[in-house]
């Protein structure tokens, strides 16, 4: 194959993952979720397109021989950990839900099946009982800070006290248990189970190289420009990043000011808001300062990763396609493609940059605006 030809072919894929996975938000928007993950998410024909953009980037990396350029190299073999991670996941993975009433114990808990519905019985290797099921209240009494659960695990080695409430999570043999609900008395609670005891170390693996290799890149080229052209270019960065960062910082304080339901509760809020908010600034405008893509681009690959784990930590799964989270994620495939100017020479035009970066601004609007206006979601908080 012609290496002018081939190289694009791995990014008109990601172009195609893109466009399905937008799709996608919309079936699932007048289908439901459960028909969405048959349809589309859950298909063998959308993990096939994961698995020929693997390697057609495989091929791509093999035939420029990337990897003479370590941080570059770094990066992307990064991002083929997460694919390998996810792939693991969807394969080997399971997950469910349990109910408990205070004296009750259980070595069961019922999964889903391909319609959505939790009709699949699984065992535990252990006995989950509830113990004590309290909500904790703020100053006022009436808002709830948060929902907490005691326990008592009982494996072969003995039993253990647990503490499982909103953000802190039960771990044992490979098995995460989750606060997710309670009843109305507030005598019972419900637990989502889950079970992946390989795909999720190698996830974050990925997560770990590619913060790692993103940081060597952006010191090779720093290094690159010639001191002149570093005070040029990295002024106004920095002082729209400090612009960025207030703005994010105020608009989590905004927040914060009206009572928060127990999830947001975390530390996660103001890490995860504010790199994602300063991601947003600096693509709108890397349109006029082309070297702030790469950094912008960078923030939001970062933003969004926090937000998995952190959603591994709530939810019990770091990636559930639910509607924002998948226009990140489109919105992170479109602005990565200028980066490639090396095999995607249209780019090396600025005329061209700027119009495509016009274009790309729609999922950025479609994401931070858009899905909460029509697609709704787990990020859609009460």
């Amino acid at each position: 194959m012609n290496i002018s030809v081939g190289s694009k072919i791995p990014f008109v894929l990601l172009i195609l993952a893109a466009v399905v996975i937008a799709a996608a938000t919309f079936v699932e928007a007048s289908g439901g979720t459960a028909y969405a993950r048959q349809t589309v998410y859950g298909a063998w024909w959308f993990t096939a397109l994961w698995g020929l953009i693997a390697m057609a980037g495989c091929w791509l990396l093999w035939k420029k021989r990337i990897w003479r350029r370590l941080p570059v190299f770094l990066l992307h073999l990064s991002l083929l950990l997460i694919l390998a991670g996810a792939f693991i996941t969807h394969i080997s993975s399971h997950s469910g839900m349990t109910h408990l009433r205070e004296g009750e114990a259980t070595s069961t808990y019922w999964m889903k099946n391909e319609q959505g519905r939790y009709t699949e019985a699984g065992t535990l290797p252990f006995y989950l009982a509830l113990h004590d099921f309290r909500i904790q209240y703020d100053a006022d009494g009436v808002t709830p800070a948060d929902y907490i659960s005691q326990v008592v695990i009982s494996t072969r080695k003995g039993k253990e006290d647990v503490t499982i409430s909103m953000n802190k999570i039960g771990r044992i043999e490979g098995y995460r248990i989750y606060q997710t609900s309670y009843d109305d008395d507030e005598r019972g609670s419900v637990f989502t189970i889950s079970y992946d005891p390989w795909g999720t170390a190698v996830t974050y693996a990925g997560y770990l190289l590619l913060a790692f290799s993103m940081l060597l890149v952006s010191v090779k080229v720093r290094r690159r420009k010639e001191t002149n052209e570093k005070r040029r270019s990295w002024l106004p960065a920095v002082l729209l990043g400090f612009c960025g960062t207030a703005m994010a910082s105020y608009m989590v304080i905004a927040i914060s000011k009206a009572p928060l339901v127990p999830i947001l509760r975390s530390p996660f809020l103001f890490v995860h808001v504010g790199t994602i908010m300063l991601s947003y600034i600096l693509l709108v405008t890397s349109i006029v300062r082309r070297e702030l893509l790469r950094p912008a681009v960078f923030l939001l690959a970062m933003g969004i990763f926090l937000g998995a784990v952190w959603a591994n930590v709530s939810w019990g799964t770091y990636w559930s396609w639910d509607p924002k989270e998948s226009w990140a994620l489109v919105t992170l495939l479109i602005y990565s493609l200028p980066l490639h100017e090396e095999s995607l020479p249209w780019f090396r035009s600025m005329r061209n940059y700027r119009i495509y970066s016009l274009l790309a601004l729609a999922s950025l609007l479609m994401t931070y605006f858009g899905v909460n206006f029509f697609l709704g979601g787990m990020h859609s908080y009460g």
